[in-house]
């Protein structure tokens, strides 16, 4: 088994300095860490600790990393991956990289799991990309990443091309459409700005920025900023679109400060299908991201991927095609 003084000699770098590229030291520049990452990879090298013993047999962990575990639509993933996970026979790991993915990069690197789970872009591509191997294989939730032994839901990538909430607006008769995005550090809020544009354009509605507005978060306090400053600046607005239902929450409760009726004055739509969103008083139509069925083909795949039974992660993306995104009517949108 090669070790870090392989690595070095084989860079003719120090040891120190290999040792602080695998743990992500800052004082490391980010070509030599990718230099490192690489030539790890290339002799197969495993960090010391647990990862020694992974050498001879499996944990029975699946490690998940993710961005933030207590907001809502995580916690809802959260608590279908460990459903699904726990069916296999699997304990799940979960490390947060809110304030810093050191922690997850560790454990990344270190294999202290049999396979990872990924719903963050704070993971870079090209670190998943070192340590994806046929006995350690990733899944990566939200985005695409290419690689041997990583797999990743197609279907999210639709979503980059069409909105069900904007097509479902635009049915009603609505044209002008403004929309509200949430932080664009997160892995959704790209994609639906995307769906956003290219529906528009799909029904020959010209897409103007001077209607895209930014919560800044995916908060309820976001969203309330967000709406108040479209009130403030846009006139005649048909309808809006968040893209969560947290956000959508706070740009009614600002609609209501300014005496605006929902939908008698103005239509609005979310995203996500929170629990809280039925409970509010007009119920807020949204868009069920089937969240379930999501977490449910992560943790499959990756058993399949576990199991190299790659037959079966091709069958289970094609039934996955079936689980596209639907809006959940309620009482929010008004047809004109």
């Amino acid at each position: 088994m090669a070790t870090i003084k392989d690595i070095a000699r084989e860079l003719n770098l120090g040891v120190s300095t290999v040792s602080m590229a695998l743990n992500d030291n800052s004082r490391i520049s980010q070509q030599t860490k990718q230099m490192v990452l690489d030539k790890a990879r290339e002799l197969g090298y495993v960090k010391n600790g647990i990862a020694v013993d992974l050498q001879k047999k499996c944990t029975n962990i699946i490690l998940f990393v993710v961005t933030d575990a207590s907001r809502s639509f995580f916690s809802k993933t959260l608590h279908a991956i460990q459903e699904r996970v726990a069916s296999y026979g699997y304990d799940l790991l979960i490390a947060t990289t809110q304030s810093s993915s050191r922690t997850a990069k560790r454990f990344i690197s270190e294999h202290r799991a049999d396979g990872v789970i990924i719903y963050t872009n704070q993971i870079e591509d090209e670190f998943i990309q070192a340590y994806a191997r046929e006995d350690f294989p990733m899944y990566i939730m939200g985005h695409h990443v290419e690689g041997d032994y990583i797999f990743s839901d197609d279907i999210q990538r639709y979503a980059s091309d069409y909105s069900a909430a904007v097509e479902y607006l635009i049915a009603k008769g609505h044209k002008r459409i403004a929309f509200v995005k949430g932080s664009m550090k997160t892995l959704g809020t790209p994609r639906r700005l995307s769906g956003y544009k290219n529906t528009l354009l799909k029904f020959g509605i010209p897409y103007r920025e001077e209607l895209v507005f930014d919560a800044g978060s995916n908060t309820f306090a976001g969203g309330y900023d967000a709406t108040m400053n479209i009130i403030d600046q846009i006139e005649n607005i048909d309808a809006i679109y968040y893209s969560n239902d947290d956000i959508a929450l706070g740009g009614m409760r600002a609609l209501q400060h300014r005496n605006i009726q929902v939908p008698d004055d103005i239509s609005i739509i979310g995203s996500n299908n929170l629990p809280e969103s039925s409970l509010v008083s007009p119920a807020l139509t949204t868009v069920d991201l089937q969240v379930e069925k999501g977490a449910y083909f992560a943790v499959d795949c990756l058993m399949h991927a576990l199991n190299k039974e790659y037959d079966e992660i091709q069958k289970a993306k094609d039934h996955r095609k079936n689980d596209i995104e639907h809006v959940v009517e309620r009482e929010t949108v008004k047809e004109k």
